[in-house]
């Protein structure tokens, strides 16, 4: 136990060297990019950039040989559990371990003395902090140069954002108030407020304009004080504040005593920190009956929220153009001293480029600028379009878009910009998801435990890191859950093309494609994309150093490239075959003896080689929409399993066609399990895999599927010991009785996610006690009373989800029912012939779906009572019910009784209705066209139908 322990700290010891020495290139990278700059170079007028070159390739090699030095042999010093067993194999292990312990040490030592002395000839080349701090000074001024002299007629897109601001500005509370414009670098912020400040500073007893940047000093006090001063004539001598207020305490007196009882326009630009309001709280005096106003620009949305503890804040999140506005701005960048405008021939290119733009202002200029140089046509402009990427950093016009990025970059913590760099394994304009992404950062090593909070997991931590990267406007959102949780998320092409740059510079990652199959020899992380078989045959590259690989968009590999490629990898730590060309997974799996993180979804693997059990490690399995239907035994033996998913649907995408994964031994060893799902219980040991659930303290996410009757009290003992639990899914086997879920007492308090598959006998008594209950789905539940009256009151559901949930005639939502409910499906109601909906009820509800309700013939007229509704589905409803709805809105038409009602239901503005399969109307009838009631009203089909059926639903 005792040699155990000490090579475990060994290991340990020597992983924080590798962690510490990855800090050593990032350091490099960052000197790079200072002496790209000309003013840069002039600091080391001294020496040659040759010598400067040499110097920052010896170090960056230096901090490799470390790094696999420890992967190399960190297997020799910690090898697998089997082979701890008696004191013969304890004897072997040290006498095996010497020689890599040695190697080790002496490659260390070496590399380490190497190091400092490169550090020592770091001074000697010029490559100070305080020069390189003066570089990116100077770097930040000229950029924001150019923001302060745009002209009215070049601020395109932006008059929303300008009324907005104005009104809050002049028409707001007579108090101190904080106005904070927040967004992505390059949007246009400073622009925008100086044109405001620049028309209504005259509106203010006093104003200032500071340009705060990086960091907020002393300093600044003392110039918003000498600025006041001179906007105010010579009134007051600026010499003498300057000889006797140095002390921050004075100047802030002095400032709190110019500014009483004076109104005051006071705009701090680019502020990165958010201690900078500490700063000021107290030195702008917050005066009732008298209109002030700071004005704040900034790319972090956590300084204007952290304003908001001491005075009114109004946050205006700055949006990128869109594509109309896009495109006007480019046509006058490009063409502005150009009379015939854009070539017919050019404006496919010029949407293109305006596309990779994303609506960003200022990548819009950098890129008209650069095009306003070049001929005006198709070959040119196409030549400069696939080399943006490689000009990025080069380009004199690229170049100021490109600093504002890497001013952005190098403001983040170190553990911030590993997790930026990792979106440059994924395809440009991809939307990654959140949980993925999250799980690969975790396994990749990212989290820095020691700065997590109290119980806090590595994932939450993880979590933390997205929402910062997000309130950084450095990643972007695509998609958000009913609860405004981000669901996936992606960088910006041009951010996109920035991480790749800077991954190729620090050997992060490369991208493996058809264009470039081969790699740098010291690459960590690769990312496979659009290559096919034949760019692997008669490639001899290795992968030995390789830690992490990503795949996406490959065709074909033969069996024998796909074995090379598993036994290749001898230190891969996350391997990610997402939709990969596999139809087995070969048994030298099992050799990966450091992987953590292993995903094969969408693959069209069908078994799971026992040697899975060789993978002590791993952390996540995700076997999801795979044709995985069983697992091995040995599955039990992966103690550090945080994610087991794996689950498929059959025929259809519907939860009644859901299968999961069944088990030939237990689970009980899994006790670090986060997330499981779907297990199949309809084993003969399932009620034992059950009950050794009863272990899993830490899950989060459990899902079940074939459950039987008589295992329903063992699935709530299990659950009594899930008190962090949010998610659960459990399916009924069928024809084997109903969910007996009675049993549970006390629900899990943070359960947010509740999914029932199955026949109930009645409603279990839990399920409106839970407070945190953000959505729920009951399907097939056949219950005989309806169980809305006790579920209305649940305070935070926001999705409801009944699909054959009751045999009710009747479905009614009573006025102050379900508050907050956003989304409703009721579907499969074969005995539903009414739908009614009171004023009052269901106010937020923004998007109803209505399927297969083959019996209603009232409610039509129900719909008219939601006042938020936008998205309206009917998914083969009865025809007489969809032309109630579609038919007599927006228009008016004449149909005859059997296709037509009376009843007028109009929809509210802004609502779109979706019909599937689409109504086609009576061949014998043409319908009259007649002026649309509501304009505004939009109807969508969800099927091609004849071109009679399309002109007749799109009438007026």
């Amino acid at each position: 136990m005792k040699l155990a322990r000490l090579l475990n700290e060994e290991v340990t010891l020597l992983r924080d060297v590798r962690t510490k020495v990855e800090g050593v290139r990032d350091e490099l990278c960052l000197i790079q990019a200072y002496l790209k700059d000309a003013d840069a170079k002039a600091d080391t007028a001294d020496t040659s950039s040759h010598a400067v070159k040499v110097w920052v390739n010896q170090l960056r090699r230096a901090s490799f040989r470390i790094e696999d030095a420890v992967d190399f042999y960190i297997i020799k010093l910690a090898p697998h559990p089997s082979q701890r067993r008696g004191m013969l194999c304890k004897f072997c292990l040290v006498i095996t371990s010497v020689v890599p312990r040695h190697r080790i040490t002496s490659e260390i030592v070496n590399v380490t003395a190497s190091i400092r002395k490169l550090y020592e000839d770091k001074h000697a080349l010029g490559l100070t902090p305080s020069s390189e701090q003066n570089v990116a000074e100077r770097i930040r001024y000229d950029l924001r140069m150019g923001s302060h002299f745009i002209r009215d007629d070049e601020l395109v897109g932006v008059d929303y954002a300008k009324n907005l601001l104005t009104d809050w500005l002049i028409h707001g509370e007579a108090r101190r108030t904080i106005i904070s414009v927040v967004g992505e670098g390059g949007l246009g912020k400073t622009a925008i407020v100086r044109n405001l400040y620049n028309k209504h500073k005259e509106d203010f007893d006093c104003y200032a304009w500071i340009t705060v940047s990086h960091s907020f000093k002393e300093e600044h006090l003392q110039t918003i004080i000498q600025t006041l001063y001179e906007n105010d004539g010579k009134k007051y001598p600026v010499e003498g504040i300057r000889e006797k207020e140095v002390d921050k305490c004075n100047l802030t007196q002095k400032l709190r005593d110019y500014l009483q009882g004076k109104s005051y326009m006071i705009v701090f630009d680019d502020v990165w920190e958010i201690n900078f309001w500490e700063c000021m709280e107290f030195a702008l005096p917050a005066d009732t009956n008298i209109r002030s106003r700071i004005i704040i620009t900034t790319r972090d949305r956590g300084i204007a929220e952290f304003c908001q503890r001491s005075a009114p804040v109004h946050i205006h999140e700055l949006k990128p153009l869109p594509a109309d506005d896009a495109l006007k701005l480019f046509l006058l960048k490009t063409f502005q001293f150009d009379h015939h405008g854009c070539p017919q021939d050019l404006n496919d290119l010029s949407q293109r480029f305006v596309k990779r733009c994303k609506g960003v202002p200022l990548a819009i200029v950098v890129i008209s600028g650069l095009l306003s140089t070049k001929k005006k046509t198709v070959s040119e402009w196409q030549k400069v379009y696939d080399s943006l990427r490689s000009k990025f950093s080069t380009d004199p016009h690229l170049r100021s878009f490109y600093l504002v990025l890497l001013e952005s970059y190098h403001d983040l913590p170190y553990h911030l910009r590993l997790c930026l760099l990792y979106f440059g394994l994924f395809p440009q304009d991809y939307s990654v998801k959140c949980s993925t992404l999250i799980r690969l950062w975790v396994a990749e090593g990212f989290v820095n435990e020691n700065e997590m909070f109290g119980d806090q997991t590595l994932e939450e931590a993880a979590e933390d890191y997205l929402a910062e990267l997000i309130r950084r406007s450095l990643v972007k959102v695509s998609n958000v859950f009913v609860n405004g949780k981000v669901k996936s998320c992606r960088v910006h092409d041009l951010m996109h093309d920035f991480i790749v740059r800077k991954c190729e510079e620090l050997n992060f990652c490369q991208v493996v494609s058809k264009q470039q199959f081969g790699f740098h020899e010291w690459t960590r992380r690769i990312s496979i994309q659009n290559i096919d078989k034949s760019a692997f045959i008669g490639n001899d590259q290795s992968f030995v150093r390789v830690r992490s690989c990503l795949s996406c968009g490959i065709e074909e590999l033969s069996e024998s490239v796909v074995k090379s490629l598993f036994s290749g990898f001898n230190l891969l730590v996350t391997l990610g075959l997402e939709d990969f060309p596999l139809d087995h997974l070969p048994e030298v799996v099992g050799n990966l003896l450091n992987l953590k993180y292993l995903s094969l979804r969408k693959t069209k693997i069908k078994t799971i080689p026992k040697s899975i059990g060789k993978l002590q490690k791993l952390q996540t399995l995700n076997l999801r929409d795979t044709q995985v239907l069983e697992l091995p035994m040995e599955i039990n033996k992966l103690v550090k399993l945080r994610h087991l998913l794996s689950y498929s649907f059959g025929s259809k995408e519907h939860w009644q066609h859901l299968l999961g994964f069944r088990l030939n031994g237990g689970i009980g060893g899994l006790t670090d399990l986060q997330s499981l799902a779907m297990v199949d219980t309809s084993t003969a040991n399932g009620d034992g895999i059950i009950r050794e659930m009863e272990n899993m303290i830490n899950m989060k996410k459990l899902g079940i599927v074939e459950l039987s009757e008589v295992n329903g009290s063992s699935v709530c003992n299990a659950i009594k010991n899930m008190p962090n639990l949010c998610s659960l899914s459990i399916k009924a086997a069928e024809n084997c009785g109903f969910l007996v879920l009675q049993a549970i007492v006390d629900p899990p308090a943070n359960l947010q996610r509740l999914y029932l598959n199955g026949p109930l006998q009645r409603l279990p008594e839990w399920i409106p006690k839970l407070k945190h209950l953000i959505k729920l789905r009951l399907i097939g539940s056949r219950l005989a009373e309806d169980p809305l009256p006790k579920l209305e009151g649940l305070p935070e559901l926001l999705e409801l989800h009944l699909d054959h949930y009751c045999e009710s005639e009747e479905v009614h939502f009573k006025c102050g029912w379900f508050e907050k409910l956003k989304e409703l499906t009721l579907q499969r109601m074969n005995t539903l012939r009414t739908l009614k909906i009171d004023k009052g009820a269901l106010p937020k509800l923004e998007v109803l779906r209505l399927g297969s309700c083959p019996q209603i013939i009232e409610g039509a007229d129900a719909i008219q009572n939601l006042e938020a509704l936008k998205n309206l589905y009917l998914i083969d409803m009865p025809i007489q019910f969809s032309y109630d709805i579609a038919l007599n809105n927006p228009y008016d038409i004449d149909m005859p009784r059997q296709f037509a009602n009376d009843i007028s239901t109009p929809l509210k503005e802004n609502t779109t209705l979706y019909i599937s399969p689409p109504l086609l109307p009576p061949p014998q009838l043409t319908p009259p066209r007649l002026p649309p009631r509501r304009g505004q009203v939009k109807v969508k089909v969800l099927q091609d139908v004849a071109s009679t059926a399309i002109r007749f639903l799109s009438a007026a």
